[in-house]
């Protein structure tokens, strides 16, 4: 395919993006069925999370590709998605696999170009038992007001960043790291907040998954993210026991996934409420793995700057407003590069990890077999 066939595949607006993946998903001939969100978009458009089935309705085997997890990083998700479309993903079907397209799985976040749901929770840390005592993440707290700005004068911002490189200093990286990105349960308007129940995204995508696999005896799920990496590399990360079922078939699916041990104790909160973790443990009845697929953008700085804008808007600005919407355009080019080269590699890794999840679930052996 070529790279204005790719470049077309990416939309600049969630209601357009949307319409390009449901013309490409009825051209591919997908069974597809809509949940509307119960907010509407900045133009008063209604919202979406929308399902894609292409295989057998009796499969054994079941491949889901999730995008917009994250809001805005739908943009890069859901062109990726139309572009495997076009591609002819569907026609490449192993026998006895089915594929399930989760078009936008944070409609309200992607089409007011947040990271965020309706509530400020990020929806990669809703998916735990909100009924037990939520972790703790105390260097979060110490950073609080670091994180989330007070205000936008480059002066503050510099003190800010400052203050991050003192605390990285003084505590080590990992410190720094568990702060910036493990979730957080103790401030709703900040930054990393997981929620304190199960978020209608989630209650939602949940009863897709038994929909589609509650008869499945092997099953993936690949979400799409952007923004943490390297430019255009495509990182599978996963957190799994070494070991077990969902290690083991994502290891033979994709040699080159990522894979940390689920963290304990103090580092518990770095990896609250995953998606995949919560994908596996919703069949366990089925040899189940799930991962995300992770697109380098922009340096970290800029990405996480891009973020606190976008919060302080929220709590303190007008989104309607020049400034408003450039701050909006600020997070959009964060996690999606207008760039023809970013968006042909991550295109081409896409489709060199969807193709591998294919064939993996196919040939993965499960316990009944050859009996």
């Amino acid at each position: 395919m070529s790279s204005s066939a790719i470049t077309r595949s990416f939309r600049a607006s969630y209601g357009d993006a949307r319409a390009l993946f449901l013309e490409r998903c009825v051209d591919a001939g997908a069974r597809v069925a809509s949940h509307a969100h119960p907010l509407p978009g900045p133009d008063g458009a209604a919202l979406f999370l929308d399902e894609a089935r292409f295989g057998p309705d009796d499969a054994r085997r079941v491949l889901f590709v999730a995008s917009g997890t994250h809001g805005v990083e739908g943009y890069c998700g859901s062109g990726i998605q139309s572009f495997l479309l076009a591609d002819g993903l569907a026609s490449r079907l192993p026998a006895d696999v089915a594929l399930v397209l989760v078009h936008a799985v944070n409609p309200w976040g992607f089409a007011w170009t947040r990271r965020v749901n309706e509530d400020n929770v990020d929806l990669n840390r809703n998916f735990l038992d909100h009924d037990a005592p939520h972790p703790d993440n105390p260097d979060y707290d110490r950073l609080y007001d670091v994180l989330n700005l007070q205000s936008l004068d480059p002066d503050a911002i510099a003190r800010g960043m400052a203050e991050l490189k003192r605390f990285e200093d003084a505590h080590g990286w990992a410190a720094m790291y568990r702060a910036l990105s493990g979730g957080q349960y103790r401030h709703p308007r900040g930054v990393q907040f997981g929620g304190t129940a199960p978020t209608w995204s989630n209650r939602t995508l949940r009863a897709l998954w038994q929909r589609h696999a509650g008869a499945a005896e092997v099953a993936a799920f690949v979400d799409l993210h952007s923004g943490l990496g390297p430019r255009a590399m495509g990182m599978l990360l996963q957190t799994a026991p070494e070991g077990s079922t969902a290690d083991v078939l994502a290891r033979a699916c994709w040699p080159d996934v990522i894979r940390a041990e689920p963290a304990q104790g103090t580092d518990a909160a770095l990896v609250s409420g995953l998606i995949g973790p919560a994908f596996v443990a919703a069949l366990p009845h089925a040899a189940a793995t799930g991962l995300v697929l992770e697109f380098g953008t922009r340096e970290i700085a800029e990405v996480l700057q891009a973020v606190q804008a976008d919060h302080w808007l929220d709590a303190h600005g007008v989104r309607d407003s020049e400034q408003g919407r450039a701050i909006a355009r600020r997070m959009r080019d964060a996690f999606f590069l207008d760039d023809t080269d970013w968006q042909e590699a991550v295109c081409l890794r896409a489709r060199e990890v969807v193709d591998r999840a294919l064939a993996g679930v196919q040939a993965h052996a499960t316990a009944t077999e050859g009996r």
